[in-house]
């Protein structure tokens, strides 16, 4: 059977909703809203609800994705996120295990060109394909520096490197878990390496079975440096459409 990505996202955000007061004061089993109320507050049947979170239903339409994202309270990035796993974009070639991935040109370009900090590519599940020499200083500090994922939850020194670790590594699993979207399901190598660092990291688990899709309004991170103290780096992702499991990131360092 495949994977039930919607119904496994439909609980996690549910259980993640504030429900209201209960007038008798009675206490929850559990966290969250009840499916019924979830069925509620989009307007369809309880049972019609059930069936799409335990995978008996694949197929609800847009206007019942967009009811339900109105009932659990979704951002628009997890709206767009729900809608995905319904209706997935076009599904791009992603290289087998140990095929080099050829760089875009342009991303590349801008990256050897970016002089106001670390700049560095990676693909959908975060292995680094190419940085510029800021990066590389950057990543000398760390044990691990050829995957962003496993560096953040698997390299001792990530906790002390990154002053904000835990606001950092919320914001990191809801953009890794957009970026991979539904393609884990047909990529062993993705799978593999969720697989592995849930087993060695509690905390990652966690995480990505909360489901979140945050995507702040201005990315920061906030680095420990051994001369400058502690430092600001802003930084964005940028895509190119030929080339759509590969991101450019790009930091700014702003000293305070």
């Amino acid at each position: 059977m495949p994977a039930n990505r919607l119904g496994e996202f439909l609980r996690a955000r549910r259980a993640a909703v504030q429900p209201p007061p209960d007038p008798m004061h009675r206490r929850r089993q559990t966290p969250g809203l009840r499916r019924e109320e979830v069925a509620t507050r989009a307007a369809i049947s309880s049972d019609y609800y059930v069936r799409l979170e335990q995978g008996r239903e694949r197929n609800p339409s847009p206007q019942v994705l967009d009811a339900l994202a109105t009932a659990l309270e979704l951002s628009t990035a997890e709206t767009s996120y729900l809608h995905g796993l319904v209706t997935p974009p076009p599904a791009t070639r992603i290289k087998p295990t140990g095929a080099r991935e050829e760089l875009n040109e342009f991303l590349s370009l801008v990256m050897h060109s970016w002089e106001l900090g670390p700049a560095y590519i990676v693909n959908h599940r975060s292995d680094v394909l190419a940085s510029n020499r800021s990066a590389q200083q950057l990543f000398e500090r760390f044990e691990i520096s050829d995957n962003i994922l496993r560096m953040l939850f698997l390299d001792p020194a990530a906790p002390r490197i990154w002053a904000d670790w835990d606001e950092f590594a919320r914001f990191f699993v809801g953009g890794i878990r957009r970026m991979i979207g539904p393609a884990s399901d047909n990529d062993p190598v993705t799978t593999a390496l969720l697989a592995d660092v849930s087993a060695r990291n509690p905390a990652f688990a966690e995480l990505w079975n909360r489901h979140e899709i945050g995507v702040p309004e201005q990315k920061q991170k906030w680095i420990h440096h051994e001369e400058l103290g502690e430092i600001r780096l802003d930084f964005e992702l940028l895509a190119a459409l030929d080339t759509p499991h590969q991101y450019l990131v790009l930091h700014r360092i702003q000293r305070q």
